[in-house]
């Protein structure tokens, strides 16, 4: 079941696998600004987590265990040694959710993730809801559980504002920190200054003359480390300009390198670099680091994040 809410400037629809963003239209040129598929069957099927509310945790946690009051919690694998977007086929991100609330500019589903899921401790209930306002699509994620647990979770669109691929639009990030990985692209518990690297996007900065500097792309997060409400970062083209804001502590850039060729929405081809995910987060794998904001939700508290997209025109 796919859901569609709109107004004067955007139209959005959701479907029910993975609370799954599938368009992103601007309604004035009628342009679809993030890669998808036509059916369920591509979201299934296809690689890359595109579209889908990623959770039990974003990104990945290091040797899929962690510890928590005590207790060690092995998690499933599905990346190598680790575990991604909270597990294989059995994350949030291909599961049916459950229509809440359906209004012509407002849609809410919500998933009951059992105690043990994925390893995961905790009967946790996850509500993902999608608003217009104006020109901002505003994409909320709210958890509580019956136990301590793990609670971080992202929307895993992959933007492209125009043409076949991001290599000739220009990004601006808003922060001067980074952070390195290992070989298997696990988040190391070290900060970097952006300066003299590929991953300084300090001011715009075409996307393609970073990247070939580098070998496999960018996948990497960048950190503030503060649940402010901030703008995170800016990307555009000839065309349009895209403003993402949230208040989670940090942001994951992947220009898609990985991401294996298939057919999308409207025959289009999905591959490398066709588009660009800005994945608003706790610091990944934080849950087994001491210096970062940890993605700790405690037993009948209620976590609540939201990224905010807003979607401009360049005339």
């Amino acid at each position: 079941m796919k859901y569609q809410i709109e107004n004067d400037y955007l139209k959005v629809e959701v479907t029910e696998l993975g609370a799954t963003l599938v368009k992103l239209i601007e309604k004035k040129t009628n342009t679809d600004l993030i890669l998808g598929f036509d059916d369920d069957e591509g979201y299934i099927n296809g690689n890359g987590f595109i579209g889908a509310s990623v959770g039990r945790n974003a990104n990945r946690i290091g040797n899929a265990k962690f510890e928590l009051n005590g207790k060690t919690y092995q998690l499933t694998v599905n990346d190598n040694m680790n575990q991604l977007h909270g597990g294989g086929v059995n994350g949030f991100s291909f599961k049916m959710w459950t229509l809440k609330e359906s209004k012509a500019d407002e849609v809410v589903l919500y998933y009951d993730s059992k105690d043990g899921e994925e390893g995961f401790p905790g009967n946790c209930h996850a509500e993902v809801g999608y608003k217009l306002d104006e020109n901002n699509l505003i994409i909320t994620f709210t958890g509580t559980c019956d136990e301590d647990t793990v609670f971080n979770m992202t929307n895993h669109s992959y933007f492209c504002l125009g043409g076949d691929n991001i290599l000739d639009h220009e990004l601006y990030v808003t922060t001067d920190k980074y952070s390195p990985t290992d070989e298997y692209s696990l988040t190391l518990d070290e900060v970097r200054d952006v300066a003299g690297t590929p991953y300084d996007f300090r001011q715009y900065t075409r996307i393609g003359s970073q990247l070939e500097k580098l070998e496999a792309g960018i996948d990497n997060n960048y950190v503030w480390e503060n649940e402010d409400d901030k703008l995170m970062c800016e990307l555009k083209n000839d065309k349009f300009k895209l403003s993402m804001y949230s208040n989670l502590p940090d942001m994951h850039v992947y220009t898609s390198y990985n991401l294996s060729p298939c057919i999308g929405k409207n025959g289009r081809v999905n591959k490398r670099y066709s588009g660009i995910a800005l994945e608003c987060q706790y610091y990944p794998n934080a849950i087994n680091y001491e210096k970062y904001i940890k993605p700790i939700l405690r037993k009948g508290e209620v976590s609540s994040h939201y990224m905010k997209i807003k979607i401009d025109t360049i005339k």
